[in-house]
């Protein structure tokens, strides 16, 4: 059983419902509940970033070789080689990736349209938790 308190607010839902669920709370309690429920998903729904610059993908860095004769960057056993370039990849499904060479200027840019990207997933993932565990207490009424 989680621990009330958590931060986590998926958490705090199976706390309760294993609280309800075993009589310890009362039927007040319960008809709090979706109110509570509905107020929580406002929240999540308000702390969603601005979704213009998001990205799927993943963002990779590689040390490429050039292969010509006498690269410093590059000699056999000495040289790392050029880099580190970075790539962003994307899944197109069917087991076809895109990889997009990103300037290093760009960089900063695409790891937060990611990292935005990756906050969306989260909250989304929340919200549905919450739309469920409402969707149950609406169904025992």
């Amino acid at each position: 059983m989680p621990v009330p308190g958590s931060n986590n607010i998926l958490d705090l839902f199976v706390f309760l419902d294993s609280a309800c669920q075993a009589g310890y709370l009362t039927c007040d309690s319960m008809k709090a509940r979706i109110p509570a429920l509905t107020e929580t998903r406002k929240q999540l729904a308000q702390r969603m970033p601005d979704p213009s610059i998001v990205l799927r993908g993943s963002l990779l860095s590689r040390m490429v070789r050039c292969n010509k004769p006498g690269c410093r960057f590059c000699e056999k056993g000495k040289g790392q080689g050029h880099g580190p370039i970075w790539i962003l990849s994307v899944s197109q499904g069917n087991r076809r990736v895109r990889q997009i060479p990103i300037p290093k200027d760009l960089k900063k840019e695409v790891e937060e349209g990611l990292r935005r990207g990756a906050e969306i997933r989260r909250l989304l993932q929340q919200i549905a938790a919450v739309n469920l565990a409402l969707l149950e207490e609406r169904k025992r009424r």
